[in-house]
């Protein structure tokens, strides 16, 4: 091919066999099928114009229903334009639709173990010098849906600035970001649950870094303030890991803990709104593997191990426990809708959870993985639903492919 031409794409195949569906009796099995394929032109090294189409499809699915999430056939999936090299010069500017994700994408990523996933009709600038990069944009989240262009929801937007500095911490890369986010009164958006315009400022500070004896650590905090509609808003969320990788030690294990915290609103029918607003992120594993909960008015701890048995084949283990921040909200799914609505007074113990996964790599691009999830429900789901466990299987393959000049 040309040097200025380059062709690319992924496929995946991911068998799910969700047991206890809603917490109650109900099981499925299904195929989640995605395919995505793009070309990236570059005719200077200072101009950049790429595109991508996806098609995500589900198979075989009796019990679960068709959403938006899992199938948006033939989509227009990413497409902009680059002034400026993002390695080589200070600064580019980027138009169009894209993909975002910064520092450990829980508060903005694409979600890719979502079938559709997410992007973003952006403007953006960013600043780059080796040690530091700031990104300024201004997006708007692209809705799931079977049209091959998918419109924006008209007031539904995100201002944000997000900078990332290698030499502030030692050995950590360091990054603060503000974000600002609008959001119309007649949508129903999670955030707004029908009380009217969500005006809302996020201020956050994330901060990874290695430690002596082969430690490591994760933090990130954030809080919000501003309106929902004649509601004000004060609400915040953290999360902290740490880990320790036993090299020399058969399978190199590394042990970790986590814990995390998002507040949420005691009294619904008050004027002070408190649940915290997840923005855009990739959900993913960040609460337990089987992903029935998001970053919502919700309590969290976790510890497990992770060994490598091979180059090419690792395996995971992994125990957390859920809870409510307070029984007067609501349970949240990952998305960050409602899972189960409150139910005051009640036991905020959401249940425990145990995962099983693993990961490996059949060739260059090639690799599968596979896995059991099972929250065992506790006695907020006993009693607010039909409380049955949920257990979640899964396996996949997923191929990856580029042609070109790299």
């Amino acid at each position: 091919m040309p040097r200025w031409l380059r062709i690319g794409g992924d496929y995946r195949d991911r068998f799910e066999g969700p047991q206890g569906v809603g917490y109650t009796p109900t099981h499925d099995a299904y195929l989640l099928d995605r395919l995505r394929v793009n070309a990236e032109v570059q005719p200077k090294s200072w101009l950049l114009f790429y595109g991508e189409v996806q098609d995500a499809r589900i198979f075989f699915n009796d019990h679960v229903a068709t959403s938006v999430s899992d199938e948006d056939t033939w989509t227009l999936w990413q497409a902009y334009s680059q002034l400026g090299n993002s390695t080589s010069s200070w600064v580019d500017v980027l138009a169009g639709r894209q993909v975002l994700r910064f520092g450990d994408e829980r508060v903005i990523g694409p979600s890719p173990w979502n079938n559709v996933g997410r992007t973003f009709n952006v403007v953006r600038l960013d600043l780059h010098h080796p040690g530091f990069k700031v990104s300024i944009f201004s997006a708007a989240v692209v809705p799931a849906g079977n049209t091959f262009l998918h419109g924006t929801i008209p007031g539904d937007d995100l201002h944000a600035i997000y900078a990332s500095f290698e030499s502030v911490v030692p050995h950590a890369v360091f990054e603060p970001y503000v974000m600002w986010h609008v959001a119309p009164g007649n949508y129903g958006l999670p955030e707004t649950v029908g009380r009217g315009h969500l005006n809302e400022v996020t201020a956050g500070l994330h901060l990874k870094g290695t430690l002596p004896r082969n430690f490591d650590y994760d933090t990130e905090w954030d809080g919000q303030t501003g309106t929902l509609g004649t509601d004000s808003i004060g609400a915040w969320a953290g999360y902290v890991g740490f880990g320790k990788r036993f090299a020399a030690a058969a399978l190199r294990p590394r042990i970790f803990a986590e814990a995390n915290v998002a507040s949420g609103t005691k009294n619904l029918a008050g004027t002070h709104w408190s649940t915290f607003d997840q923005l855009y992120p990739s959900n993913h594993d960040k609460y337990g593997f089987a992903d029935v909960a998001g970053r919502r008015n919700l309590e969290q701890t976790r510890a497990g191990v992770e060994e490598v048995l091979t180059a090419k084949w690792s395996i995971r283990q992994a125990f957390e426990g859920l809870w409510l921040f307070t029984s007067g909200d609501n349970f949240y799914a990952s998305s960050g809708a409602i899972s189960v609505a409150a139910h005051p007074g009640a036991n905020r113990h959401i249940g425990n959870e145990l995962d099983l996964t693993s990961t490996y790599e059949i060739d260059k691009g090639l690799h599968c993985g596979f896995g059991y999830a099972r929250l065992f429900a506790g006695a907020f789901l006993k009693t607010a639903s039909q409380g049955h466990d949920y257990g979640y299987p899964y396996a996949y393959v997923e191929y990856n492919f580029l042609r070109g000049a790299q």
